[in-house]
């Protein structure tokens, strides 16, 4: 019966770490609302870098300690 038991409970126990892992991975997949699409380096420490916040597309211009926004890109599909 004792085995029976830890049986149980250690079965118990690797389905919730397999459910809260798999949770994780996909709340994590999806929710940095910051993502680098791509950066150009233009040479003297410029860049210009196109970035996705919350779905929609900035581009920004890069020089030394400054950022500038050179355009709005619109959605994902603009």
């Amino acid at each position: 019966m004792t085995a029976g038991v830890v049986w149980v409970v250690a079965v118990g126990l690797c389905c919730a770490g397999a459910f809260l892992l798999r949770r994780r991975r996909a709340a994590g997949a999806g929710c940095d609302p910051i993502r680098l699409v791509t950066s150009r380096y233009l040479g003297g420490k410029r860049f210009l870098t196109i970035v996705e916040v919350d779905g929609e597309r900035l581009l920004l211009g890069l020089a030394g300690d400054q950022v500038s926004l050179v355009a709005r890109l619109g959605g994902r599909d603009a």
